[in-house]
């Protein structure tokens, strides 16, 4: 009997091959670095992404997930002097 990570595995393998996730343009980060990036390439079995800095890595499928872009710039709206009423945070 296979245990449940090798039916995961098997299961986000072939959504990958339906198209179904990790197409390019997509944001990921790998589990095993760290490193998050976009997608450049898709193979069979793996991606290629390139990091905000233009560094390019390669991941296995099981090994990468999907970042919610939008948390990510609502941080980043919420510290702009837009949302503070034109003044700007000074740490004391």
């Amino acid at each position: 009997m296979k245990d449940f990570r090798k039916l995961r595995e098997e299961a986000l393998r072939q959504q990958h091959r339906q198209g179904d996730v990790f197409v390019e343009g997509d944001v990921i980060m790998s589990s095993i670095t760290g490193e998050k990036g976009t997608i450049h390439r898709a193979g069979v079995n793996y991606v290629i992404a390139i990091t905000e800095s233009g560094d390019m890595f390669r991941a296995w499928i099981k090994d990468v997930r999907h970042v919610n872009v939008t948390d990510t710039i609502n941080k980043e709206r919420k510290s702009s002097s837009i949302f503070n009423n034109g003044k700007t945070k000074t740490s004391q």
